[in-house]
């Protein structure tokens, strides 16, 4: 079996196993395949026809030269391109219905794989399943980027998929209506390809700063919206970074949470030009969202204030030039009593936790004053210690 396309699949080992099984029947070679397609159905929580959804599973996910132009043009990619991939998923289609096995679980849950299954499973024309493919990759991306809606980095490794994402719905958020509102707008501009700022979300513990950006995933991932989030180790990886995904047709956001740096760490003013100000341009499908409790990001003494430095004022642009960077500063406060047992209504509520109102406020403000005044974070921690 020969692709244009697809060879990196075909070449997977599972894969190979297959269409060497195909080719000759081996009653060994069948009992490896059917252990290593339920482990993966295990691993993958698969039900269904496991043979047709791992052959689904390795379209959706190969990364090549088409799936990548889909990512940024969807449907209308080189008509070329579409004829070349016409003759691939003629070949894919006959090794969906071969039944080279059957090995059939119980379905547990849908995925995404799903609307490529159904469309081989009807029996669809080359050129349906074709446009169905395109659609699937402009919608949730090449590769990689369809698995996972957040990364982390690691050098050496490159980007490291996070499975499990915080769930939090903006809707959660009770009590920074105007800080959400300005950070979507920012984010749905930066969506839409039109203007948008770095944003730095600067406050009190506790009060919704990196909640909001987790949300923002949650309301926009499948609109293209990708987070890969940063520790200061990494800023001697951000070019390499932003080579690898300068050239998607996804938008990312790069998250550093719970930024800030000591007076003695001079890394900041390696990031002032990673930010803004260096000579390689920062992509426009790249936004960079920074949570602190530092206004100015770089710890301030009052000893600078006098100083030895002959240029006291010039030192002190110094740092504040870093958080001058980015464009959009959103300031979260602790929130007043009202607001705060509004917080702990709506989490009760969540949780489903049947109390009396009377109750829980008189606790929320027990709770309150024994565990580090008021916010976000304390209201949670007070409903899971009645659950």
């Amino acid at each position: 079996m020969q692709c244009y396309f697809y060879n990196k699949m075909i070449q997977a080992p599972l894969m190979e196993k297959i269409l060497r099984l195909q080719a000759c029947k081996e009653y060994s070679l069948e009992q490896e395949v059917v252990s290593e397609l339920i482990e993966m159905a295990y691993q993958l929580e698969w039900g269904g026809d496991l043979l047709k959804k791992y052959i689904c599973y390795e379209i959706i996910t190969d990364e090549n030269v088409l799936t990548l132009s889909a990512e940024k043009q969807g449907s209308e990619i080189d008509e070329t391109l579409k004829e070349l991939a016409l003759q691939d998923i003629a070949q894919l289609k006959n090794l969906f219905h071969s039944q080279i096995v059957t090995i059939q679980l119980k379905e547990e849950k849908q995925d995404k794989s799903n609307v490529i299954y159904e469309v081989f499973e009807r029996g669809a024309s080359e050129g349906e399943i074709l446009e169905c493919i395109l659609r699937f990759h402009e919608t949730y991306g090449a590769g990689v980027m369809n698995r996972y809606p957040a990364f982390k980095w690691r050098t050496g490794e490159g980007l490291v998929g996070v499975s499990q994402c915080d769930p939090i719905k903006l809707e959660d958020l009770v009590g920074c209506d105007y800080q959400k509102q300005l950070l979507v707008h920012n984010t749905e501009s930066f969506l839409q390809g039109k203007e948008a700022n770095n944003v730095l979300l600067f406050g009190d513990r506790g009060t919704g700063k990196s909640s909001s950006v987790k949300a923002l995933l949650n309301a926009y991932y499948d609109q293209g919206l990708r987070i890969i989030e940063l520790s200061k180790s990494d800023f001697k990886d951000f070019n390499v970074i932003l080579k690898y995904i300068k050239r998607r047709g996804l938008k990312f956001i790069l998250f550093l949470d719970d930024l800030s740096f000591e007076e003695f760490e001079t890394d900041y003013k390696y990031m002032k030009a990673l930010i803004e100000g260096g000579v390689e341009v920062k992509p426009d499908n790249v936004l960079i969202y920074a949570t602190s409790n530092r206004r100015h990001l770089i710890r301030e003494t009052w000893e600078e204030r006098q100083g030895e430095d002959v240029h006291v004022a010039d030192t002190r642009q110094e740092k504040l030039s870093l958080s001058d960077r980015f464009g959009l500063t959103l300031t979260f406060t602790s929130p007043n009593q009202n607001i705060y047992l509004e917080m702990v209504y709506k989490i009760a509520e969540q949780y489903q936790l049947q109390l009396p109102k009377n109750h829980l406020r008189e606790k929320a403000l027990q709770w309150e004053l024994l565990h580090g005044g008021r916010s976000g974070r304390v209201a949670k921690q007070f409903i899971q210690s009645l659950l």
